[in-house]
């Protein structure tokens, strides 16, 4: 695995609007900067951060670079992957899986508790890999991609740092790849997470009827605890289109907020957790769902009244 790009200071923000069409919409960068600190610095364990304002072409980011545990932020490539192949023609959308006693693994999803033999297809297993998280529909997609393919379309998609490492609760063939001794299943950094939503939300990979058909499967997710938690109770029709991860220690978040102003990609990964409570309130939620606020209420303030502007 080639070396990774490191960021400097692990509690610096490093914040630049590239290219905007505008200026910020509310105060200045040291503003933003100072906030989206300051709720970093409370939570207690790694936090990393990266966003963009698509409507302006403002960027920003908390040690973006940074490289980090996915979890099953991993099952978004996987997802890209597969659109990717039945475009091409390897794979088809209607093409049908049998379900056997050996994919079944534990951790999130449903496929584990029902009976071997059942028949689903593998628009199924997409659907249900990134809504529920379902780490056996994950392991069925990911026998038909192949875990070398992912990783070679993440690198010409110009995602240097993203990277599968194997089948969910299968542990690669020894010798194990250094990534996967230190970051499990997958291993990417938020700007890598930025830039493959960013592709996708402007319609520049596979087809656009593509990417609308993997947006649509990103807006069913299930999990709503970290970035939704606190963006789409107001007023403001705010809507978020997002991939969840977590392990004890972790809790991840990566999505597009599609707000009155225009679209925000978000990437949050909060990891090395003091809080190691499997609850909605876990810290770690918390402090993505706080950070996720502060950037919606930055490019899409709420008006007086409610709205957003």
């Amino acid at each position: 695995m080639s070396p990774r790009a490191r960021s400097g200071a692990a509690a610096a923000l490093v914040l630049a609007f590239v290219g905007a069409a505008g200026a910020a919409p509310r105060g200045s960068r040291a503003a933003l900067e100072t906030r989206l600190r300051a709720i970093a610095a409370r939570f207690g364990g790694v936090v990393t951060l990266a966003g963009a304002d698509l409507r302006t072409g403002a960027s920003f980011g908390l040690n973006a670079d940074q490289p980090v545990a996915t979890a099953s932020i991993i099952k978004l490539p996987v997802m890209v992957e597969a659109f990717f192949q039945m475009q091409e023609g390897k794979l088809h959308w209607s093409q049908v899986l049998t379900l056997r006693k050996s994919d079944q693994v534990p951790g999130s999803g449903i496929l584990q508790d029902l009976d071997p033999g059942l028949h689903l297809t593998l628009g199924d297993a997409i659907t249900l890999m990134i809504d529920l998280s379902d780490n056996t529909a994950a392991n069925l997609v990911i026998a038909q991609t192949g875990i070398a393919a992912v990783n070679a379309r993440m690198r010409r998609l110009g995602l240097a740092h993203t990277e599968l490492f194997s089948f969910v609760f299968h542990p690669p063939p020894s010798p194990q790849p250094e990534g996967y001794k230190k970051f499990g299943l997958g291993e990417t950094t938020a700007a890598d997470m930025v830039r493959l939503l960013t592709l996708i939300q402007e319609r520049k990979i596979v087809t656009p009827a593509a990417c609308d058909r993997m947006l649509a499967i990103l807006k069913q997710q299930q999990d709503n605890d970290a970035f939704p938690r606190f963006t789409t109770s107001d007023g403001r029709q705010i809507t978020w289109a997002h991939k969840t991860g977590a392990l004890n220690a972790v809790r991840n978040d990566v999505g597009i907020a599609t707000t009155p102003s225009g679209a925000i990609v978000l990437a949050g990964f909060a990891q090395d957790s003091p809080d190691r409570r499997w609850t909605a309130d876990n810290a770690a939620l918390l402090v993505l769902a706080r950070l996720a606020q502060t950037v919606v209420d930055w490019f899409a303030p709420v008006k007086a009244g409610g709205a957003g502007r």
